[in-house]
């Protein structure tokens, strides 16, 4: 769960890396003239406040910061010192070597030593806190953690686990990449983080999301120009935007008046997958969707869809005038999911990229044919959305599903960039980019890992470039739609028995 403050002049949330971050803190103190000591301050403040509010009654309730020689560890020790003031209990160890304290930091030490706050000599005294804060390392850390930083980190987390102390971690915990998320050899598990100015993309991205906790993201005082000098390309949609993106109906309208959806998809023994897909389409509120499929599908498509309009073709003799016929009566195209690799199909594909005018989306099968197909790629026109799991992923770039974890950000938007289009990047958290910016889904759960699922995403997509959103939107918007009836569908049934089918349903909690 992210708890933001919300900037009145931006939608969306904002996902900034350590670059992106360094950068307005840099512009706020350098070019604006804000004091580091005063956003320390306000940083530490609003730590406290919300260590307060997680510890409720803090009487007889023990606090210890753990801190490092940099600012991270600064804002640590003022939090103590702020804690102090309120009267509650708490002590500080350093991790850190004092000797190479920042400016500020040793500013923070000495404020402490004259107020005598008790000081922690040995890991051991961790035991006697209710509530550890981390403080060692911020977001400027890309070295593994060894060492005594290490045990340390070993330590708070011992003593996390047995249920002796809750961890606070301050603006990321230590251990954690702030651009990827991955563990640095080892990291700080907190039950909650409290970072400032804006979300960091470590805190979102797995594993980074799970060490992180409930985090709050506090204003600290950084001013819009500061955010805006430092461009940040990575956001993430939320709630409110639904009713921004949503495309609007209007009261003087008729079916034609919200796009048409062609879905070629499903073969023998796979009627499913083109009926998740056009269903999604319809729920999502396009006005006609049409699917081309087998012959075989004829039946079991009229029965749980009569709503769709229905095209047939013989496998054996693919009637190539029916499939152009189709893609020219379409506003979008949904190409793939179901469809098999078979010879037949891949004639399919190669028709569909090469006289395909309308915005595509191509998913499951018809990616692995153009995996297959190396000489597909000069068909396939610019913005088309790709929905590679990470195993079609890893066929499509030739890059080890290993590989590609270690920053799935970078992967996506630079596959996105080498082949002109929109790559949705299909994880735990799915990541989406036209190659310049990147949006991170933070809505959906383990429930939604089943079969069917990224059909009814390729159809909710697909419904939306048909309503005239453009691609990269329909995308990413299409992602958090998709996730959010998940949630909602897994808030009712629970994630063992949620079917791609409940998702689709409890799509009309999310669009009214």
């Amino acid at each position: 769960m992210y708890y933001c403050y919300r900037k009145k002049r931006y939608i969306m949330i904002y996902l900034a890396n350590s670059r992106e971050m360094k950068s307005i803190d840099t512009y706020s103190i350098e070019t604006l003239g804000i004091p580091s000591a005063v956003l320390m301050e306000r940083a530490a403040y609003a730590t406290a406040v919300r260590i307060c509010e997680v510890l409720k009654d803090t009487e007889g309730k023990k606090v210890i910061a753990v801190c490092g020689s940099g600012n991270n560890g600064g804002d640590g020790l003022a939090v103590v010192r702020i804690l102090t003031t309120m009267g509650v209990s708490s002590a500080w160890y350093m991790a850190g070597d004092t000797a190479k304290a920042t400016k500020e930091t040793a500013l923070q030490i000495k404020i402490l030593e004259n107020m005598k706050v008790p000081r922690c000599r040995s890991l051991d005294e961790l035991t006697q806190a209710d509530l550890i804060v981390d403080a060692i390392f911020g977001i400027g850390l890309t070295r593994p953690v060894e060492g005594n930083f290490a045990r340390t980190v070993e330590a708070i987390n011992r003593c996390r686990a047995i249920g002796r102390a809750a961890v606070c971690a301050v603006d990321i915990p230590s251990g954690i990449s702030t651009d990827t998320g991955q563990v640095l050899g080892c990291a700080v598990e907190a039950d909650f983080t409290v970072t400032f100015g804006t979300l960091k993309t470590g805190l979102v991205l797995y594993p980074g999301a799970c060490h992180s906790g409930q985090v709050f993201v506090e204003n600290i005082g950084f001013p819009i120009e500061a955010t805006d000098q430092a461009r940040i390309h990575t956001f993430a949609f939320e709630k409110e935007d639904i009713v921004r993106y949503l495309p609007k109906r209007q009261a003087y309208s008729n079916k034609g008046s919200y796009g048409r959806v062609l879905v070629i998809a499903g073969s023998k023994n796979m009627a499913g997958a083109c009926f998740f897909s056009a269903r999604a389409a319809y729920n999502c509120g396009c006005g006609l969707v049409r699917v081309f499929t087998v012959q075989e599908n004829h039946d079991v498509i009229l029965e749980k869809l009569p709503e769709a309009v229905l095209t047939t073709y013989d496998s054996t003799l693919v009637d190539m005038d029916l499939l152009d016929q189709a893609i020219e009566w379409a506003d979008s195209v949904v190409l793939g999911p179901g469809l098999t690799c078979a010879p037949y199909a891949v004639n399919i594909v190669a028709y569909t990229l090469k006289h395909c005018k309308v915005p595509l989306v191509i998913d499951a099968d018809g990616l692995n044919i153009i995996a297959g197909n190396g000489s597909l790629w000069d068909s396939v026109p610019q913005n088309t959305v790709f929905t590679p799991h990470l195993g079609e992923m890893s066929r499509l770039s030739s890059m080890p599903v290993g590989q590609m974890c270690l920053d799935l950000p970078k992967t996506c938007r630079e596959f996105a960039k080498n082949h002109g289009i929109i790559c949705v990047l299909k994880d735990a958290r799915t990541i989406v980019s036209d190659g310049a910016n990147c949006f991170i889904n933070l809505s959906g759960n383990d429930g939604m890992a089943t079969g069917g699922s990224g059909d009814v995403l390729s159809g909710i997509i697909g419904g939306f470039l048909a309503q005239k959103m453009d691609p990269l939107t329909a995308a990413a918007f299409g992602c958090f739609v998709h996730g959010l009836a998940g949630d909602a569908a897994r808030k009712e049934k629970g994630a063992y028995g949620l079917l791609a089918s409940d998702i689709i349903q409890y799509m009309s909690k999310i669009i009214r």
